[in-house]
C-alpha cells in the first residue's frame, strides 16, 4: 500500500466532515444539500483522465513540446495548460444540474448557492482522492512515511472549500439567468487560485509563498461566503411558510 493512502483517508474524512458540516449548519441544518455532495466525487477523475490529460498531451505532441513545466516552455503552451483547469473543471462541476432532482434544488438563487457549494465540495473531495492516486502511481514518494504528507492534508482541506466557493459563484448566477457571467467568475477565481501553483512549478516563487497564497484566498473566500450567504428563515418567521425548501 502506498504511504500516502493513510493520509489521503484522513484528508478525505477531515475535509468531508468539516465542510459538509459547514454546509449543513449554514444552510439551515438540512440534509437536502449534503445529499448533492456525492455527485461531485467522480468529476475530478473524469475531467482529468478524459479531457485535460488528452488535450494537454495531444496539443503538446502536435506542437512537439515535451511534458513537464519549465521556464523554456513556450508561453502560449503555458497559458493553454494554465487555462485547462479553470475552464473544464468549472464546467464539469455544474453538470449534475442536468439531473432533474438536482436542478429542482437549484432553481432559486438561495438554493443554487447551497447546491453549488455542495457540488464543489464533492469535486474537491474527489480531487483529493484522485491526486493521492496519482502520487501513489508516480512511486517517487514511497521513501516517505505516511505522516510526512501533512502538507497534502492542509492544502487539500483548504482547496475543498475553495472549490465549493467557486462552484457556488457559478450556480447562483445560473439561477439568476446569467450563466456566462457565472462561468467567468468561477473560472477567473479558479485561475487566481492556481496562479501561485503555476509560478511555483516554474521555479519562480518558493513553495512557502504558494502555500500562503492559498491560505490568503481561503480567508477571502470565507469572508465573502459569510457576507453573501442566504440566511435561512427563522422558525415562525412570516416567510418561513413560503420557503422553497423541499423534503430531503
Amino acid at each position: 500500500m502506498s504511504t500516502i493512502f493513510p493520509m489521503a483517508v484522513i484528508t478525505f474524512v477531515v475535509a468531508g466532515v468539516l465542510w459538509t458540516g459547514v454546509l449543513w449548519a449554514s444552510s439551515g441544518r438540512t440534509w437536502r444539500y449534503v445529499a448533492i455532495v456525492p455527485l461531485g466525487l467522480p468529476l475530478s477523475a473524469i475531467v482529468n483522465i478524459f479531457v485535460k490529460g488528452p488535450l494537454a498531451s495531444g496539443v503538446g505532441l502536435l506542437a512537439g513540446i515535451g511534458s513537464g513545466l519549465v521556464q523554456t516552455t513556450p508561453v502560449w503552451f503555458l497559458v493553454f495548460l494554465f487555462l485547462l483547469s479553470p475552464v473544464f473543471e468549472e464546467l464539469i462541476k455544474v453538470t449534475p444540474l442536468l439531473v432533474p432532482w438536482v436542478r429542482r434544488r437549484a432553481t432559486a438563487v438561495a438554493d443554487a448557492f447551497w447546491a453549488g457549494l455542495a457540488l464543489g465540495i464533492g469535486f474537491g473531495l474527489g480531487e483529493a482522492a484522485y491526486l493521492a492516486w496519482q502520487i501513489a502511481a508516480a512511486g517517487v514518494y514511497e521513501i516517505y512515511p505516511w505522516y510526512a504528507f501533512t502538507g497534502f492534508l492542509f492544502e487539500r482541506t483548504i482547496v475543498v472549500f475553495i472549490h465549493g466557493f467557486m462552484t457556488m459563484l457559478f450556480t447562483r448566477m445560473i439561477a439568476s439567468g446569467r450563466p456566462a457571467t457565472g462561468f467567468l467568475m468561477a473560472a477567473g477565481a479558479h485561475a487566481l487560485v492556481n496562479s501561485a501553483a503555476m509560478l511555483y512549478q516554474l521555479g519562480l516563487i518558493p513553495g512557502t509563498l504558494s502555500s500562503l497564497w492559498t491560505v490568503a484566498l481561503l480567508i477571502v473566500a470565507l469572508v465573502v461566503f459569510s457576507r453573501i450567504r442566504p440566511r435561512p428563515p427563522r422558525p415562525g418567521a412570516p416567510d418561513a411558510a413560503h420557503s422553497s425548501e423541499e423534503p430531503a
